[in-house]
Parts: structure tokens; sequence; C-alpha cells
């Protein structure tokens, strides 16, 4: 059944505050990166929640706030993903540094928007960046009531009984107290949507009185503005715990059917050699060679695999995830780089199968080192040692390569469907 088209809505700017540490979400056991920054499906949640507004009806703009530590290298985490992603971010998608609150990450985005002077009455929506199930329709409704009433929120209405909990004393447990009756109660969500100037007024008047809020309908009622109730969706769920994302995979992950094909993916690099340092290909040194050249530990070999498995998702590239101008990165070792891809994959139901490597440079002699290189790449991607190949070649003496300045490396990998929990292991079983 074809599901009804969405009503039109009122133009609308969004801000997504995605600014926050993801305190709550570290605290449960996962602490990678901040929560909006964890891959569902093969993409930042974050991604998934700035594309739910590009996708909606009236949206012209969007403004991604990020944390400000670390800003450029978050930005260029996320950006590929937007920059001309299936909900046509192109132009209309802009990022600015957030602040020590939500208030002030808000505000920046808002004073991104306030370029070129926009009319009062215009309509800006606010969105959290862990929030990345917002369904089109849902959007919709919230603009329209905040076009009429000045501000709307989507709210869920309880389905269990809610009780006040009085918190525990000394030995004691904390313990119920009154009852909440829940046609009296409600959980936001976002987006909320609000006329400008009652934003802008919200924000102003709780930094004047240093009142708090915990999300931006709380502010304009402190500042004395009705903010209208639009039925919320249950699953526009807020990734808070880890139990939150598994939730979500449900819907953004499903399982392949039984005979996906496998996916390939091919990669290549190549460094200049240096002077000093111990050359690393594959994770094993490689003593008596000079290191190669690179931001991070030049680790040639690696990078060409990170790409390759990257590409196999259709992922952005090694350059898109690990800029070269962060500096946290210089001189890291290499095998980061693989393990953030194979998560990837794995978000986008995949895992690595098989590899197939080649090293073209006069130098240096594999043979030595060939079984180690290969247990080594073994153990990063999870897969057996058979599953390895690794070849070395020269250019007989022509170009780059053939002069020895540098080394260059392919690689081939394929991903096969993830398989099921309890399955056999993939891929070749010998040693080699």
């Amino acid at each position: 059944m074809t599901p009804a088209p969405v009503r039109p809505a009122p133009p609308a700017d969004a801000v997504v505050a995605a600014a926050g540490s993801g305190v709550r979400y570290a605290a449960d056991g996962e602490a990678s990166a901040p929560k909006q920054f964890l891959p569902l499906a093969g993409r930042p949640l974050l991604v998934h929640a700035a594309e739910a507004m590009l996708a909606a009806p009236g949206v012209r703009r969007v403004v991604v706030v990020l944390p400000k530590t670390g800003f450029a290298s978050w930005r260029a985490r996320v950006e590929p993903f937007l920059a001309g992603g299936a909900a046509g971010g192109g132009g209309r998608v802009r990022f600015c540094a957030g602040g020590a609150t939500r208030q002030e990450s808000v505000r920046r985005g808002l004073d991104v928007l306030g370029a070129g002077g926009p009319a009062a009455g215009e309509l800006i929506a606010v969105h959290d960046g862990a929030r990345p199930a917002a369904a089109a329709d849902l959007v919709a409704e919230v603009f329209r009531a905040a076009a009429r009433h000045g501000a709307a929120a989507p709210v869920v209405r309880p389905t269990d009984t809610l009780f006040r909990v009085a918190p525990a004393k000394g030995a004691a447990a904390a313990r119920l107290a009154e009852v909440i009756p829940r046609e009296d109660a409600g959980a936001a969500q976002t987006p909320q949507c609000f006329r400008r100037e009652v934003l802008v007024e919200a924000l102003e008047a709780a930094e004047r009185s240093g009142f708090a809020g915990t999300d931006e309908a709380s502010l304009a009622r402190f500042a004395g503005y009705p903010v209208a109730a639009v039925a919320g969706d249950p699953r526009n769920l807020k990734v808070t715990t880890p139990a939150d994302r598994e939730t979500l995979r449900t819907r953004f992950e499903p399982s392949p059917p039984g005979g996906a094909p496998p996916r390939l993916g091919f990669g290549f690099d190549a460094h200049r050699f240096g002077e000093t340092g111990t050359l690393t290909l594959g994770g094993v040194a490689f003593p008596g060679t000079p290191a190669l050249l690179g931001h991070s530990d030049g680790d040639a070999l690696l990078h060409a695999l990170t790409d390759a498995v990257l590409g196999a998702v259709g992922a952005p590239d090694l350059g898109a995830l690990f800029p070269s101008t962060d500096e946290r990165l210089r001189g890291a070792a290499s095998g980061r780089f693989v393990s953030r891809a194979v998560e990837v994959a794995a978000a986008a139901g995949y895992a690595p199968g098989q590899a197939d490597l080649t090293l073209i440079g006069e130098r240096p002699r594999l043979g030595p080192k060939r079984d180690a290189v290969r247990a080594s790449v073994s153990r990063q991607l999870g897969i057996p040692p058979g599953s390895v190949g690794l070849k070395a070649t020269t250019t007989d003496g022509m170009g780059w390569t053939g002069r020895g300045e540098g080394l260059a490396v392919q690689a081939l990998v394929r991903l096969d469907a993830a398989a099921p929990e309890g399955a056999p292991p993939r891929g070749d079983s010998g040693s080699g």
C-alpha cells in the first residue's frame, strides 16, 4: 500500500543540536565517541537526524551544531555524508561550533541562520542530533502547529503508571511517592518548532535569569509562551543508552536476506620514503627500511585496506573519516583506521570475508615478513590467514617506485553479509 503523501508545511529553517558530549551514553559503557557520531547503518546517528530535517517538507536550511573541541575533525566526519546525499543537502547545510550548554549551542546555530535578516514570524525548528528517526509527516505537523500557535512540540503520552520517586535517604532506598495522572503527562520529543521571535526571546529570558531548560519548549514556557502539543511518535526515539541504539538498528539495519551477494571494494595508497624511522606495513615493522612519510604512521598497506573496506559499503574514504588536518592523528597507528572501517561495514550488515593485497616497489623484501603481515591483517579483519592474499612486485625500474622513491599498495576486499549469531565463521579455514 502506497503511503499517503505528506501535506504541505510552512517553510522553516532547522538547527540540529549535536554539540553534547553524550555523558549518559558513555556512562553505560561505550565511549568511543559522543553518541551522535556512533554508526547506525554505516552512517553517524547525527547524519540520519540531519537528513530527516532535510527530507521534511518546508525545510530550507539546516545548521548542524558540532562540539567546539575538535570541531574541524567532527565536521570532516559527517560533512561528506551530507554534501550530496539523497536528502539533497548540498548548499542547504551549514556547520558551526557549539557552546558549553545546549542553550548556547542553539543560540549559535540561530545566529548562523540569522544571516540575511529574516522576517518576523519565520519558523525555526530545533532537533536533537541523536534522534535519527523523525518522520516527515510528524515534522510537517509540528511546523503547521508552530505557524498557528507560535510554538509546538511533539509529545508522546505515557502508557505506564507514573509515580513521583522520592530520593533515597541514608540507608533507605528510593521509594514511590504519589501517582502522576497519565492524562496530565507527556514526554516531549524533537523537532520542536517556534516562530523566530519566540525562540529568541525564550533564549534571552533564560540567559537573563540563569534558567537552564532541558529543551527549547521548556525555555518557551519559562518565558511565558504557550507551546502547542502535537501527537508524537514512539518510533522517534532519542539515543540515550546503547539499548536505544540497538532498538533503532532493527529499523535502520534490517538483516540482509539469505544469499545476499558479497560486496567488493578496491583501495590504493602510495607514500614516499622518508630518511628516518622504521617502515611499518600491515602493522609489522621492517627494520632497515626507513618509514614512509605520512600524517599517521604512513602504513600504506593498512590505508589501502581501509579504503577498500569503506568502498565496499559506499562509505566516505579514509581521508574523510580521518582527515590529515587532525593533529590528534599525527603518528597514529593505522590499525585504528581498519578497525573503524570494519565497524562501518558491520553497521551496514557486512563483514570481511577475504582480502588480496599487492605491494608495488623496489623495497622492502617482503618474503621474510610475509606470514607475519598476513597474520596481522587477518587479526584486524577477523578472518583466517588463509583468506588473506599478499604479493609484492616491482615496475622493472620504471617510474618513482622503480627508482625506490616510494611504495604503493593495491587492496581488494570481499565483504559478506554478516552471518547470524551462532553461524560458523566465514572464509577459508586454512592457515596458508
